[in-house]
């Protein structure tokens, strides 16, 4: 079930959105291959059954906005704005729900101060099983 949300969350910015910002795991260590550019994770939050035995998960997808430095918030907030028609919202193989996006600023990055990061995210229930 894990595994089933994650690659949803992948398959869904691998239809476009990918073309036009790289995207990588959050756990990323390498070099990206352009900048701007995005991590994707995924936060479990909390499971739990319903009196009809049916299991869900709640959590929320983040994805860190990386940027250069010194250019200010317009990018990031362009960028949240095509990342809500990819997550905000939306529901997925009928049993899957996200709700609405948020973005905050976090300043520079504490790996690479020539980029900023901001984080995008959006919480999700997966009803399953």
């Amino acid at each position: 079930m894990y595994e089933t949300i994650i690659n949803q969350f992948y398959s869904l910015v691998a239809t476009g959105l990918d073309s036009v910002y790289p995207i990588y795991p959050a756990d990323f260590k390498g070099e990206p291959s352009s900048v701007p550019f995005l991590k994707l994770s995924v936060v479990f939050a909390k499971a739990e059954r319903s009196t009809y035995q049916t299991k869900s998960i709640s959590g929320l997808v983040i994805v860190s906005i990386y940027y250069k430095s010194g250019y200010g918030q317009k990018l990031p907030a362009e960028i949240a704005t095509v990342l809500d028609t990819y997550f905000e919202n939306k529901l997925i193989l009928d049993n899957f729900q996200t709700s609405l996006g948020s973005l905050q600023f976090l300043g520079p990055d504490k790996d690479d101060t020539t980029l900023s990061r901001a984080d995008y995210s959006a919480p999700f229930v997966y009803y399953g099983e």
